[in-house]
């Protein structure tokens, strides 16, 4: 049997004379990570007969327990999750200039065809204000992913997790000392109906 199986880590402590009442610890640790959750158990080599029956039981639980999990998260989309400022995959908040030397705040949101062709959409939230353009930006991403792939994140998860944040980047206005003067603060602007 592998010394180093995947997900499963051994264990060995002894006291020392810097710590004479530690505890002796002999066996293996059983460690998977799904969706930023760490997931671990523990097999003494008391316990399950020996160094290698507890690892034939570590093995075992971990290979129930990847059983049950979902699937480890693409690592592109990992890392593009951890770059989202929204909270979203493909969700953001950007101030724009068109040409008129004013700039304008946009919900934008880009998603890829099943081609691999990168396709975007942008919402003006002074047409739309800021709820509505964030609702129907999270409506046609999802729209975009459902066709894509059938999976797709619910229109109001998405909403829930980017509004607070697009809310905060947008009243901290185009240069980060707050909202240009006009611009309507998101207090003031109707809620929008929950739509589905």
């Amino acid at each position: 049997m592998s010394d180093k199986p995947k997900n499963v880590f051994r264990i060995d402590i002894e006291p020392t004379e810097e710590n004479p009442d530690r505890h002796p610890t002999h066996g293996w640790q059983v460690r998977v990570k799904r969706q930023k959750e760490q997931h671990t158990k523990y097999f003494s080599d008391k316990r399950f007969g020996g160094r290698e029956g507890a690892l034939e039981k570590a093995i075992e639980y971990r290979d129930e327990l990847l059983e049950e999990l979902p699937d480890p998260m693409d690592p592109v989309k990992r890392s593009a999750e951890a770059r989202s400022k929204t909270g979203v995959i493909g969700l953001n908040f950007c101030w724009k200039d068109d040409g008129s030397g004013t700039p304008k705040p946009y919900v934008q949101l880009s998603w890829l065809e099943d081609d691999d062709t990168r396709r975007s959409a942008a919402f003006s939230v002074r047409k739309w204000n800021l709820r509505r353009a964030v609702w129907k930006a999270c409506v046609r991403l999802h729209k975009a992913r459902a066709e894509q792939d059938g999976e797709a994140e619910e229109v109001n998860d998405m909403f829930q997790t980017a509004f607070p944040n697009i809310r905060e980047q947008y009243e901290k206005g185009p240069d980060g000392n707050g909202l240009p003067e006009g611009e309507p603060k998101v207090k003031e602007q109707k809620e929008v109906a929950a739509e589905a």
